[in-house]
């Protein structure tokens, strides 16, 4: 790391630091993180995590304010939360998500370096956007998620086809309605490519963690299916996403607005990629793919946006191929989209008693990035 990384990582720290001294106060109560290690310690306290009539009383307990009638999550996230639930609580927390976004600048510090995008722009978003301050407020899953999807990318542009797998499946196992969209294409760019491994090494990976899940809290099928799962996904049209708008929009025809919303980004996506300067088109093809799959979930708040952060990344790096001033301003752009625009975005909900605009986060990523695309001059697709 060089002196000037130094510096801007310095500021960066500074500038998060004096974020969460100003906006803790009122969130100090709602730390997510309590709601994920809630499954571990009750495997550690040798409780059912899945049981409805003990369930509420135990994470009430340990200090989580619960809003399903058992754990939240399936099991396997219990299992993987047992080591940070050996620690108190605010310990833990901070361990989460110090270490989760010490991760997350790695991944994207990483995909910088390979696709020579700015570093300090990049560092920026990752640590100082304000999805990342939304995941740094609330003990979020943000930072590992991009961790992952990073460490994704760039195995499977190595060759590494069982890191690959590996990555892919823990983030899927994560969050899977974050990124069953782009899971599917994925897939279907791996099986046109002939590259089985990654498929292959994902699958074992899966069926071990569910496996492993299952033996921890056998009974945890049924009640996660019915008390878990009807509880978010009626949430659909209240959430900031495609689903929020396509709902302000069409009403009771929201389902068919959402579909249009979703094919008219994919179709975006697809020409920004096939015209882009040939070393952007991988990392463009996968982060905005990633942007559409949050935007497309059913279930989703406007801390997920920060896995838009990488598509954010990708597109500084295509400003390389544009004149100076260009270029100057097209990161400001995306700087400001993710920064004072989402936090506009997001307070919207406060003045609305709706979400649903912040949702416009992802489709303006992405509709930015075709946008700088289309300003890269003729001469320079070739690069």
């Amino acid at each position: 790391m060089t002196l000037h990384d130094r510096v801007i990582l310095g500021l960066i720290v500074l500038f998060d630091a004096v974020m969460a001294l100003i906006l803790w106060p009122p969130v100090a109560p709602v730390n997510d993180y309590v709601g994920f290690v809630a499954g571990g310690k009750a495997l550690l306290a040798g409780q059912d995590p899945y049981d409805a009539s003990t369930w509420t009383a135990f994470a009430t307990g340990i200090g989580q304010r619960p809003d399903t009638a058992v754990f939240g999550y399936p099991p396997w996230v219990a299992v993987a939360f047992v080591p940070l639930a050996l620690l108190p609580t605010l310990v833990g927390s901070a361990v989460w998500t110090v270490a989760g976004m010490a991760a997350s600048y790695a991944g994207t510090m990483a995909l910088a370096a390979r696709y020579a995008w700015p570093r300090g722009p990049v560092a920026a978003l990752t640590l100082a956007s304000w999805p990342a301050i939304l995941v740094l407020l609330q003990g979020q899953w943000g930072f590992a998620l991009v961790a992952l999807a990073c460490a994704l990318l760039l195995a499977l542009a190595r060759g590494q086809d069982l890191r690959a797998g590996v990555a892919w499946a823990a983030l899927a196992l994560a969050k899977p309605q974050l990124v069953a969209l782009g899971s599917f294409a994925l897939l279907i760019w791996l099986v046109r490519r002939r590259r089985p491994r990654p498929i292959l090494a994902a699958a074992v990976t899966a069926v071990a963690a569910v496996a492993v899940g299952t033996l921890a809290a056998p009974g945890w099928l049924s009640p996660y299916l019915s008390l878990v799962l009807p509880l978010r996904s009626a949430r659909s049209v209240q959430q900031p996403s495609l689903a929020g708008l396509a709902g302000d929009i069409g009403a009771a025809l929201w389902l068919l607005v959402w579909l249009a919303l979703a094919g008219g980004l994919a179709v975006l996506i697809a020409w920004a990629v096939a015209r882009a300067p040939s070393r952007d088109r991988a990392p463009l093809a996968f982060t905005a793919g990633l942007a559409l799959s949050i935007a497309a979930s059913p279930y989703i708040w406007s801390y997920d946006h920060y896995l838009a952060v990488p598509l954010g990344a990708a597109t500084i790096g295509i400003t390389a191929a544009l004149p100076p001033r260009r270029r100057i301003a097209a990161t400001v752009a995306v700087l400001v989209l993710f920064g004072p625009l989402a936090l506009g975005l997001f307070e919207s909900a406060y003045l609305r008693w709706h979400d649903t605009l912040a949702g416009l986060v992802p489709p303006l990523a992405i509709a930015l990035a075709a946008l700088i695309v289309w300003r890269v001059p003729r001469d320079r697709l070739a690069m």
